[in-house]
């Protein structure tokens, strides 16, 4: 469904029924869109998760043409990100914002913002790497002018989506997007910098041992050093939001939540505290804590 979060564009999936208290805010990758986004947002949706995907490029791109600056910042690491905390605070809500690649950067940035729960970075941009997907000689001249970097093609391309079903391939590969520079390329270049300490949120980090766009020992040295857990998809590359590796991400992600976000991210939790703050009978409060015991909380720990 089709929704806005201010002057945000934004996809929404509202499961039926709700099992989490907080949704998640989803970013796509360097290149991706929503529609890239389908697969893992109807995923989370059918565990129970309320989920937006914001369109963070469509609203950089109409912010530039209102101030009629090509060269405005908007377009750069930080002007996405301030569109991001435009988007959480137009939801209004606490969230937990997941991101892939430059979205994956971005939800770890976004743990400074008052309503951000906890941060997931799914095979995030590194900063400080030189990644294929910016760094290919094919986009030496959007480098080098400042203009829209090209999806990827070749091998490239190849090692993006080697992990995602084989009948939805040709689909992704022609809905990738030129993307703007900037923000890739400060990342590349080291100029995005991580606040330390700060707000104490879980922040983890989801990756492939098998990723060209970010080797797993250069992921590990990112995690410790912005105090991310990290958690490893083996036999798996880049391509975490859908295919063969989706299932077993989404599996690290639910046991990470809430093994630090505890019973409050569940709805039926907060509904046991709600009766006793109200004193209503102790035998609905029994029967709904043993419905907690056998279901949700137990469950997803062992996923």
């Amino acid at each position: 469904m089709e929704t806005r979060l201010g002057r945000i564009p934004a996809d929404c999936e509202r499961p039926e029924p709700l099992k989490f208290a907080w949704p998640l805010i989803l970013l796509s990758e360097l290149f991706t869109t929503a529609r890239h986004l389908a697969v893992a947002r109807g995923y989370f949706a059918s565990l129970g998760w309320e989920v937006y995907a914001p369109d963070l490029r469509a609203a950089a791109q109409a912010a530039r043409t209102n101030a009629r600056a090509s060269n405005s910042s908007v377009g750069g690491f930080a002007g996405r990100a301030a569109i991001l905390a435009e988007a959480l605070a137009a939801l209004g809500r606490d969230a937990i914002v997941v991101g892939h690649g430059l979205g994956g950067l971005l939800a770890l940035n976004a743990v400074e913002h008052p309503r951000v729960r906890a941060a997931v970075a799914l095979a995030p941009m590194l900063p400080e790497f030189r990644s294929p997907l910016v760094m290919g000689a094919a986009n030496w001249p959007a480098r080098l002018l400042g203009r829209a970097l090209r999806p990827p093609r070749g091998a490239v391309l190849f090692h993006l989506l080697a992990d995602a079903e084989p009948f939805q391939r040709e689909a992704l590969m022609r809905a990738l997007v030129a993307d703007d520079a900037r923000a890739a390329l400060e990342v590349v270049r080291g100029r995005v910098n991580f606040a330390e300490g700060g707000r104490t949120v879980p922040r983890l980090i989801v990756a492939g041992d098998s990723d060209p766009f970010a080797p797993l020992d250069k992921t590990s040295e990112f995690a410790a050093r912005v105090g991310a857990a990290l958690r490893v998809v083996r036999g798996r590359g880049h391509w975490l939001i859908g295919g063969r590796a989706l299932e077993r991400a989404v599996a690290e992600i639910q046991r990470f939540l809430v093994r630090n976000l505890g019973g409050d991210l569940l709805l039926l939790s907060r509904q046991i505290s709600a009766l006793r703050v109200e004193g209503v009978d102790p035998q609905a409060e029994h029967d709904m804590g043993r419905e907690l015991r056998g279901g949700s909380l137990i469950g997803l720990c062992r996923l």
